[in-house]
């Protein structure tokens, strides 16, 4: 659900009294609201994160040509200018001045601070009188550890500063060009390695994920499990890194788009191609789930269409090992709008999670809807929980029956009535898709009428006809059981 383009002010805080009358109250704007609440960083934080961070926040008062940082010096300050301002000056090797600006109110400065540890990198004198409110790494550290997603504001700092000309322009070896772009939990940016020349893109993963309890311990053991991954439809892992208080996925760089332009575009795909892409998706997480790695985040945004529409999967940042996916942290990692009801739930996941979300995604490639929405994310997940996948047709009254059904299959509230495996979902799709091709279909049935005791010689031998007929290209084989309520035992 996408965040209010305007986010409520966080409830005042208690404030020390001002010796001036000017500062008897925060800048505010035309309706009342704190015009620092405002602040890009800020924006998408819910009002309780923000009374938080405002509340651990001390007030300080400058007078004009107060020092208030200092070039050189190491600091863990971070000050949120909210009334007046100050002067932000860089002085070089001989101590001239190569950069000199003024920051009016709203405005952050040495908010590097809170993440690094490396010394100022500009002297801050107060103009004016100033008003700032300020607040040190170890009460931050304090705020996010109690809630993890405080954190997100640092996530868009860094991406800022690393497009700012002066500022902070590499993450290890490895030279930033430009912003490829931004989701929730990860923001690219392209990026060259200057020795060898080799262009590359950089995830940059979101501070919030970082403070999550037990995070870079299973960031590591996770990533050496992608970095191992090697499918033709799995973006390719080349390294990480780990720079300015949060972790970077170095990976191969595409050309192309994201299949999620496409859908918000309204380009309608053939139906030929949408068997393909899902037929894709299902063969990489198949190759995926063989490696014992879950990825839990299938979506339009994470699955990239490459010049020649082939497909390459993306952000394995929130993948798992199959023995560590119930989630017990009573965090919800995932996007609400794909996530199967055990992945909800916090159960133990298989593949079939993931092969819930190729459906929900399936459904959105048909229909440019997703199957469910509602006002609030707890209403949205109890959809998922207990309402019926409901029919595409009613959207798209020509989706071909083998799309409906595939659907119907991959969203099935249990995992038990999924297909068995992204295998068996892929093998599928590719029945689907060559049948059509064949100028006259025959159909072959077959019934057999047993005693019950001879049920297991049946079911082996429908076993092995099946082994043998279904990999055939060109045969579709269905087959079950059911019984004889009236047979005489």
């Amino acid at each position: 659900m996408t965040p209010p383009n305007d986010i409520p002010p966080p409830p005042s805080a208690p404030r020390r009294t001002m010796k001036s009358a000017v500062f008897r109250s925060s800048s505010v704007g035309a309706d009342g609201r704190p015009v620092w609440s405002r602040l890009g960083i800020f924006r998408g934080l819910p009002m309780d994160m923000l009374h938080e961070i405002r509340a651990a926040m001390t007030d300080a008062v400058f007078e004009p040509g107060d020092r208030i940082l200092e070039q050189g010096e190491y600091g863990d300050e971070m000050f949120l200018l909210d009334r007046g301002s100050v002067k932000i000056r860089v002085r070089g090797d001989l101590a001239n001045t190569v950069f000199e600006r003024v920051l009016t109110a709203p405005a952050l400065f040495g908010e590097m601070a809170l993440i690094t540890s490396e010394p100022r990198s500009a002297t801050v004198h107060a103009e004016t009188r100033t008003r700032c409110f300020r607040i040190n790494r170890a009460t931050f550290e304090e705020v996010v550890n109690r809630n993890p997603q405080a954190s997100v504001f640092l996530t868009k700092i860094v991406g800022e500063r690393l497009m700012e000309a002066g500022n902070i322009r590499t993450v290890g070896k490895y030279e930033v060009q430009g912003r490829l772009g931004a989701g929730a939990v990860a923001t690219v940016f392209e990026a060259v390695h200057p020795e060898l020349g080799q262009e590359v893109a950089l995830k940059m993963l979101s501070h919030a994920l970082v403070f999550h309890p037990g995070f870079a311990e299973q960031f590591r053991t996770e990533a050496r499990l992608v970095a191992s991954l090697s499918h033709p439809h799995i973006v390719r892992v080349l390294d990480t890194a780990q720079a300015y208080g949060t972790h970077f996925i170095v990976m191969e760089k595409l050309t192309g788009t994201l299949l999620e332009h496409i859908v918000e575009q309204g380009e309608r795909l053939p139906w030929g191609m949408i068997r393909r892409i899902c037929k894709e998706i299902a063969l990489a997480l198949a190759y995926s789930h063989s490696k014992n790695l879950l990825h839990r985040d299938i979506k339009p945004s994470n699955v990239f269409l490459t010049e020649d529409r082939r497909v390459k999967i993306l952000d394995f940042g929130i993948a798992v090992s199959a023995e560590s996916s119930a989630s017990s942290s009573g965090h919800l990692l995932g996007t609400p709008y794909y996530m199967a009801p055990e992945q909800i739930l916090g159960h133990q996941l298989d593949g079939r999670a993931d092969l819930y979300s190729l459906g929900v995604m399936a459904y959105e490639l048909c229909t440019f809807e997703v199957p469910f929405d509602a006002e609030t994310l707890d209403d949205l997940l109890r959809l998922h929980l207990h309402t019926p996948m409901p029919d595409p047709r009613r959207l798209q009254p020509d989706i071909p029956d083998d799309l409906v059904q595939f659907i119907e299959m991959a969203t099935a509230k249990k995992p038990d009535d999924r297909f068995s495996s992204c295998d068996e979902a892929a093998a599928f799709l590719q029945t689907a898709a060559e049948l059509p091709l064949v100028r006259k279909l025959e159909l072959s049935t077959l019934a057999i009428s047993y005693h019950p005791s001879r049920r297991a010689v049946v079911a082996t031998a429908l076993r092995e006809l099946h082994a043998k007929l279904s990999n055939t290209p060109g045969i579709s084989l269905l087959y079950g059981h059911q019984a004889s309520e009236t047979m005489d035992e």
